[in-house]
C-alpha cells in the first residue's frame, strides 16, 4: 500500500491547506500519515529525509513536494503513484 506523509507545523497556513487537499483527494488505496515537526519524533523523521521546510509531502519515503503546490500537481502525482 502506498503511504503519503505530510510534514507540517501547527503554525503553517500552507500546511493546513495542503492537508485539506490531501484528505479530500487521497485515493482510498493510499495510507495517509501526518508528521508534525513541532515534536521531537516529527523532527527526527523529517531529519532522516533531509526536510528543511514545510509543508513537505513524501510518498513511500521519497520527497515529492516541498512548499506550496497546486491541487492539479498534487492530483497528477497521486494518480501516477496509484498501482
Amino acid at each position: 500500500m502506498t503511504t503519503v506523509e505530510l510534514y507540517y507545523s501547527d503554525t503553517c497556513r500552507d500546511c493546513h491547506v495542503l492537508r485539506t487537499l490531501l484528505i479530500e483527494n487521497l485515493p482510498e488505496d493510499m495510507k495517509f500519515k501526518e508528521i508534525n515537526i513541532s515534536y521531537p519524533e516529527g523532527q527526527r523523521r523529517a531529519g532522516e529525509l533531509n526536510i528543511l521546510s514545510v509543508p513537505a509531502i513524501a510518498i513511500d519515503g521519497e520527497i515529492v513536494f516541498v512548499g506550496r503546490t497546486s491541487k492539479e500537481e498534487l492530483l497528477r502525482e497521486l494518480k501516477s503513484r496509484k498501482g
